[in-house]
């Protein structure tokens, strides 16, 4: 049976504050405040269990987090099999100031990982991939885990016969992209480091995009924020504009559109409704508080307003 494995090797407790006219330099006073647990392939988790797709969440956690975290993905039936670590999972805090329209992210670095807790990692994440699967790998690590080890991941699974998808940054997503997943999501700043793109002109990602699909990544979704995103795939290349909605948070937009493209995968969608899926993902998350995860129904509310084109190039 078809697994998706999502991988989060810095997992964080995700502290939402909503504060009114934040200033640098003075008391705070806090209005409402939420807790998620987080983590970029956490995130991509959360999402699929809202369009009733099981998936084996795979990574770190320890100290005094570990049992939150545990506690709440059991909760939401998610399975999970993480590695057991000795220091303290982070907490990331977002400050949302409403007021001011304004989104301010605070991230710690993370754990210490040791040499024998990666090792175990490797081990259960060999051991969980098999044939068919589709395995997606998001997010930062901590500073104590080499920037191969996205590369290293997606060779043991591609050996495996599953596909990949990654959603990475800076050297993260440049040695991932050597062991050439199926799929990368970058947004325009991740590809411009990428690739050094010297403009962010649709043609201009758009060559870029086409240069790594002849390299070997199959398909290369370019999310723009408001402008919407750009998928190049070895069928064609294809835009769509970004939805106008009312934005109470910006944390997981990214992360809902991998689950978007995991899900378009399992249904055989085609790319240009995988883009238009892809794309109301991203603006239904927006619209939710702190990280919580959209649902298919908001999803599919939203998704036939996404204008998506073929372009020819």
């Amino acid at each position: 049976m078809q697994m998706v494995i999502t991988v989060t090797l810095n997992p964080a407790l995700d502290r939402t504050l909503n504060v009114d006219n934040f200033t640098i330099g003075t008391v705070n006073r806090v209005t409402k405040a939420r807790y998620d647990i987080g983590g970029k392939g956490i995130n991509v988790s959360k999402v699929l269990k809202n369009f009733n797709i099981d998936s084996l969440c795979l990574g770190f956690l320890g100290g005094i987090w570990e049992d939150y975290f545990l506690q709440e993905l059991k909760r939401r039936k998610i399975s999970s099999n993480f590695t057991h670590i000795d220091e303290d999972t982070r907490t990331n805090t977002k400050v949302v100031d409403t007021l001011q329209g304004t989104f301010t992210d605070i991230n710690e670095a993370g754990p210490d990982i040791k040499k024998s807790e990666l090792e175990r990692f490797m081990d259960t994440f060999e051991d969980s991939c098999k044939n068919g699967d589709i395995v997606i790998l998001s997010g930062g690590v901590s500073p104590s885990v080499p920037s191969d080890i996205y590369g290293k991941l997606i060779k043991i699974a591609k050996e495996k016969g599953a596909a990949t998808i990654l959603d990475a940054e800076e050297e993260l997503l440049k040695e991932g992209v050597k062991a050439k997943p199926d799929i990368i999501k970058p947004n325009i700043h991740e590809l411009t480091k990428l690739v050094n793109l010297g403009e962010d002109t649709d043609e201009a990602i758009i060559k870029a995009a086409k240069e790594l699909v002849e390299y070997g990544i199959k398909k290369v979704l370019v999310s723009l924020g408001e402008r919407g995103a750009i998928y190049v795939t070895q069928n064609g290349v294809y835009k769509c504009d970004g939805l106008k909605v009312a934005v109470k948070s910006t944390v997981g937009a990214g992360d809902s559109m991998v689950a978007a493209l995991a899900y378009s995968l399992m249904n055989n969608f085609s790319d240009e409704y995988t883009l238009k899926f892809a794309n109301a993902c991203g603006a239904a998350t927006v619209m939710l508080e702190g990280t919580e995860a959209c649902t298919l129904e908001q999803v599919k509310a939203l998704v036939d307003n996404v204008l998506a084109k073929e372009e020819k190039y």
